[in-house]
């Protein structure tokens, strides 16, 4: 009895893959993963393919057909092409005997209507390679193709009949022996060989001569119309001993260049303007008359004799030539514009803005302005009559202007980008006028009159420039005059009050540092870090408002300066003065006060600040004025954080005869160093009312709670100010208050 077994698909597969692996069975896996296809089966499909196709078909169009793997299909059509010498792969086609006997059919109906055909042709009809195409024609020749292959040249098929390469040697024959008259064309070579009979030549030279007679100019299209192949070789054997000019399309002669070089000589001599793109024959294109143009000026200037010393001109718009003269009376009228506008530019600020800005510069001699500078950097810190934050003498150095060297040296090499980046700035000046204006004015100068509009914008531009730099030199004298004009005094006061402020900063710092011993180590580095941020800083903004102010940098009204802001300002400062800012203003950033010392002298010796000595009489009456301000403060204060930090700066300088700069979140701190100096009872008050502070400012919201602090607060208040104000600190070492 047969029993039957129904096998699951995944048994099957199973199966498959075990004989795959012992070799027993030999199939392909499908792209789809559904099928598995057999070696000879995929060979009878790729043949099948080809049939479909006509014969000719791509493996990559195989490829998703027959959803097997492009290098699998490659293999085995290498494997049935191996197979059936009437198959043929290459240029990862397939191609059958049937597809190349259609070929040779197509190719004989081809030759059979044009006599002659070349492979190459064949190459570029079929797309395949030329050494195949010849064999598959070879091979059917006489049968297929009713042809020959040329006996000099394999490569080109003719029909039965007379050889066109016997046309070279056959008529050559025939012109020796003088019984045709003419010559051949095209170097031999079949598909260019032309016989020109001699009548057709000298009908030919006779037009050239008579036309080149009548204009004085010939036009190669012209020529080329004449069946003339290479016009400009032509010409050149032809009128070898002329004086021709060839340029574009055209070869102009001496009489058409003469009368041309006469139009502008007249238009220079008076004074006046010329366009020769109308005076020259229709054929010539804008480029062939700006050429001959330019070559007509070349001409002109390298002629010796009476035109040496005569006055030139200028092309404007490709055509048109202006006279050096004329454009000098032009640019002499807008020259005259300039004073009433210049005015105009520094009363509405603009011409301010643009020497805020550092476009330009109001010295006129870079080593007079340092000199200068360095002169007020040798009183500011020299000698023993002055010092720096220390009361420490200073020595100064002469130092040499390292950027000018380098600049010079750079010079030639980086000439390029100067002259764009000097383009860039030129675009940013304050303008003297508009282009529209500009164009304007051009227009309507009277000897431009009837100026063609393109020309007359294009020498308005190349005026721009020029006069736009020649009318800031006359704005800067206006704003000079105006600046002049404003005193000396107004300047000085500036200054002095600059000195006094950043003389006192200094001295509040000093004394601030010295009371930073009595804290531990990091509570040192914050304190330090908070004097950098805030009288340190104050200090640099002071001396970059002033040095803003004075290199006539634009600023807001009471500017709030960020980091950002300083650093800009910096940047437009004058190279003297821009380094020592930007080392002090990095101290800001850091955790100690002695890089910012160092730096801080140089800071103040580029505004021009004489340094004083330490003067512990001066350094009394700050700290005294100091407490005062504090008390008043104190005595002032309605708000309770506020009222708690005076009063612990106010004790803090009392109990160690320094003052302390330090912001709300020091308080406790503060209050914990003042705990062994103040009496129990003082000592319990303020820490009471640190307590309710600390409570006032982290209350939930629950309105009763609130109310009691406030109370409290308000009741305790006085008692902390009385404290604060009354307390002396007694040479015993017991505290004592005033009665």
């Amino acid at each position: 009895m047969c029993v039957c077994y129904r096998l699951s698909e995944r048994n099957v597969v199973e199966i498959i893959i075990k004989l795959r692996e012992l070799n027993l069975l030999e199939v392909y896996h499908t792209d789809d993963g559904k099928e598995y296809i057999t070696p000879n089966q995929l060979c009878r499909e790729i043949h099948d393919e080809a049939i479909i196709n006509g014969g000719r078909v791509s493996i990559t169009d195989l490829v998703p057909i027959l959803a097997v793997d492009h290098s699998l299909v490659e293999k085995q059509t290498q494997v049935l092409v191996a197979s059936q010498p009437d198959l043929h792969f290459l240029l990862g086609q397939l191609l059958t005997k049937e597809y190349l006997d259609g070929v040779a059919e197509e190719i004989n109906e081809k030759l059979q209507q044009l006599g002659t055909i070349t492979i190459g042709e064949l190459v570029k009809r079929y797309d395949l390679p030329g050494e195949f195409m010849e064999e598959v024609v070879r091979k059917r020749l006489k049968s297929i193709i009713r042809g020959q292959q040329d006996s000099s040249d394999s490569r080109v098929l003719y029909t039965e009949g007379f050889q066109k390469s016997l046309f070279f040697s056959e008529t050559e024959k025939l012109i020796t022996s003088h019984r045709i008259s003419g010559i051949l064309t095209g170097n031999r070579q079949i598909t260019q060989a032309n016989y020109l009979p001699g009548i057709y030549t000298r009908t030919q030279n006779n037009w050239v001569d008579n036309f080149f007679k009548q204009n004085g100019y010939l036009e190669f299209q012209a020529l080329r119309r004449l069946e003339i192949p290479n016009p400009e070789s032509h010409i050149k054997h032809h009128y070898k001993d002329y004086d021709l000019t060839f340029m574009g399309d055209v070869c102009v002669g001496p009489g058409l260049r003469d009368q041309v070089e006469a139009s502008i000589d007249d238009a220079i001599l008076r004074a006046t303007w010329v366009d020769i793109y109308p005076l020259l024959p229709s054929v010539f294109s804008i480029d062939e008359c700006s050429q001959l143009v330019e070559l007509c000026l070349r001409r002109r200037s390298e002629a010796g004799g009476g035109r040496r010393g005569d006055a030139g001109g200028r092309v404007v718009g490709g055509t048109v030539v202006v006279s050096d003269v004329l454009i000098t009376r032009l640019s002499e009228h807008l020259t005259q514009l300039m004073p009433q506008r210049a005015k105009a530019a520094v009363d509405r600020g603009a011409f301010k803005e643009q020497v805020s800005s550092g476009k330009v510069r109001m010295d006129d001699d870079d080593g007079g302005k340092k000199d200068k500078k360095d002169d007020r950097r040798k009183r500011a810190a020299g000698g023993k009559s002055g010092g720096g934050t220390q009361g420490r003498e200073t020595k100064t150095k002469a130092t040499k202007n390292k950027g000018r060297g380098k600049r010079q040296a750079t010079h030639d090499s980086d000439s390029d980008d100067e002259h764009k980046q000097k383009h860039n700035q030129d675009s940013k000046l304050v303008e003297f006028l508009s282009a529209e204006e500009m164009k304007t004015e051009v227009t309507n100068f009277p000897e431009l009159e009837d100026c063609p509009e393109d020309v007359l914008e294009e020498l308005a531009g190349d005026l721009l420039r020029p006069l736009t730099q020649h009318f800031q030199e006359v704005a800067r004298g206006v704003f000079q005059a105006t600046l002049n004009a404003e005193g000396w005094e107004r300047r000085r006061r500036t200054h002095q009050q600059l000195q006094d402020k950043v003389l006192a900063l200094l001295t509040t710092i000093k004394l601030s540092e010295k009371s930073l011993k009595v804290f531990d180590e990091d509570m040192q580095v914050q304190l330090r870090r908070h004097l950098l941020r805030t009288q340190c800083t104050e200090l640099v903004n002071e001396l970059l408002l002033y040095l803003a102010h004075q290199s006539h940098i634009n600023l807001p009204d009471n500017p709030d300066l960020t980091p950002e802001m300083r650093v800009k300002i910096i940047q437009k400062l004058d190279e003297d003065t821009s380094p020592p800012l930007l080392s002090v203003n990095k101290t800001l950033v850091g955790a100690g006060l002695e890089e910012f010392h160092k730096a801080v002298d140089e800071a103040v010796a580029a505004a021009g600040i004489m340094l004083k000595k330490k003067d512990n009489k001066k350094d009394r009456q700050v700290l005294l004025s100091h407490r005062a301000a504090l008390l008043e403060q104190l005595a002032a204060s309605l708000d309770a954080p506020l009222t708690l930090r005076l009063a612990c700066l106010v004790l803090f300088q009392t109990v160690t005869g320094n003052m302390l700069h330090a912001s709300g979140k020091f308080v406790p701190h503060v209050l914990a160093f003042l705990k062994t100096h103040l009496p129990d009872a003082h000592f319990i008050t303020l820490h009471q009312y640190q307590e309710l502070v600390i409570k006032s400012l982290t209350s939930k919201g629950d309105n009763e709670e609130e109310s009691s602090i406030k109370l409290e607060l308000e009741r305790l208040a006085p008692t902390v100010k009385e404290i604060a104000i009354t307390f002396k600190k007694t040479t015993g070492g017991s505290q004592t208050t005033e009665e």
